[in-house]
């Protein structure tokens, strides 16, 4: 089931799934991407403010767009970004945590220069296990508008 910019209310939540991080994982991501020493070494670590390996934020991010793009913008006829904002992170993640995302319909608007897409603004939410928020952010995506042929929801 395809849904267009159409489709799309203001209000609407989509699940994206969950991922659970290893302690391996948020090393090995660190090491390539965000060397830090508390997401590299767990003795360093927990002498950090954090006591214990963190991810890094950006590994966090990572997983959230692939269960965004791997979830709901499977059936959301996304065309790509135009930008993240009000990227906010709420308390570190664990190895061990399983991290669940979520994306909300937050704005609409239709591209008055490309009658084929509107402009789509979701709130990107992750929690972690117990429920608690870890990460939000706002993407900015471009939805292809429904093709003059089809009839509303029609591919669902």
């Amino acid at each position: 089931m395809t849904r267009y910019f159409e489709d799309l209310d203001v209000g609407d939540v989509f699940e994206a799934g969950s991922y659970t991080l290893t302690g391996d994982e948020i090393v090995e991501f660190a090491e390539r991407f965000d060397p830090q020493p508390f997401h590299t070494d767990e003795a360093a670590a927990e002498g950090s403010m954090f006591g214990e390996l963190v991810a890094s934020g950006l590994h966090t991010m990572c997983i959230a767009s692939k269960l965004t793009v791997e979830g709901p913008f499977d059936d959301i006829a996304n065309m790509g970004g135009r930008g993240m904002d009000s990227l906010r992170f709420f308390r570190p993640v664990l190895p061990g945590d399983t991290l669940a995302v979520e994306i909300e319909v937050v704005e609409k608007s239709r591209a008055d220069r490309h009658p084929e897409r509107g402009d789509v603004t979701f709130e990107q939410r992750v929690r972690n296990d117990d429920g608690d928020p870890v990460l939000s952010l706002l993407l900015y995506s471009i939805v292809r508008r429904r093709p003059e042929t089809s009839s509303p929801r029609a591919s669902e």
